[in-house]
């Protein structure tokens, strides 16, 4: 396939990563995105730093030759054992996925935090609830390591209808971060099970993105109802005007119609490209949205 260049780029392990693509494409109306799923080898929570390293390396040497605009790690895994390493090597701005532990901490009570076993063993997320520990003293912070479940979401879509229960800690937390992208597909249903919310960072991860690329905003008139209109630019290159609607069915309307419009402006790739396509196509490409 002769890709388009100069596209914003997502790495995951798996299908996790289409929930950050998905929060991401709300800020960026139009455009040209590469999704790169590695679902061949996933779940990575179980492998070595080296193994982890080594693939998503395969990836951003692809991304590289896209010449990427940027590039989104979707994976907290990935990020956890390899943002570092990978800034160093790669001149383009790389974007992790890290969890949402410092604002949840802020809220107080007992914070469960899920994670795979990487992502629990690795040294940037050990420092990461250190800081939460240090700055919020009064909040209990749990972490906890998750195994075989984001296994058992890549093995299980569409359904999700496994026994969630049995890979799951027991207590009674206030509140619960998802420190895998794999669990937002399941936020629903743990929300449920704890009883309290879940909170995960894929607006943060959407918003560090806009800041990178978005350049600056210049008025553009007045739309029909004369709410002002805006257009963004991002690398020189203008996109969508971002507009507000009056009526939420017309907004409805538009909102899946630019879902769809932007579904043929993204490029799979990677070992689960046939797999995410399907994915993608059915849980966040519907009118349901």
């Amino acid at each position: 396939m002769n890709l388009p260049k100069g596209g914003i780029a997502f790495f995951d392990s798996g299908a996790g990563g289409l929930t950050v693509l998905s929060s991401c494409l709300r800020y960026f109306p139009k455009g040209v995105f590469y999704y790169y799923g590695d679902n061949a080898r996933a779940p990575y929570g179980n492998r070595t730093e080296d193994e982890i390293y080594r693939f998503v390396k395969q990836a951003f040497d692809i991304f590289l030759s896209l010449k990427a605009q940027a590039v989104v790690i979707a994976c907290n895994t990935a990020t956890a054992v390899a943002v570092e390493k990978l800034r160093k090597e790669y001149s383009f701005p790389i974007v992790g996925a890290e969890p949402y532990v410092l604002p949840t901490a802020c809220k107080g009570g007992k914070i469960f935090i899920l994670s795979t076993r990487a992502t629990y063993e690795s040294v940037r997320y050990k420092k990461l609830c250190a800081r939460a520990r240090e700055k919020e003293r009064e909040t209990e912070i749990l972490p906890f390591s998750c195994d075989g479940l984001a296994g058992a979401i890549e093995a299980h879509f569409p359904a999700l209808d496994f026994c969630l229960s049995e890979y799951l800690p027991r207590g009674k937390p206030t509140a619960v971060v998802l420190g895998c992208t794999h669990y937002i597909f399941l936020k629903k249903r743990i929300e449920e099970f704890y009883g309290c919310p879940c909170y995960d960072g894929n607006d943060g991860i959407a918003r560090r993105l806009c800041s990178l690329l978005i350049k600056k905003e210049e008025p553009q008139g007045k739309n029909r109802d004369g709410q002002p209109l805006s257009r963004v630019f991002w690398e020189g290159r203008p996109l969508a005007p971002v507009c507000v609607y009056k009526s939420k069915q017309k907004a409805k309307k538009r909102r899946i119609f630019a879902q769809k419009l932007r579904f043929f402006r993204i490029f799979f790739l990677g070992s689960g490209k046939t797999k995410n396509v399907k994915i993608y196509k059915q849980m966040f490409v519907s009118i349901k949205n």
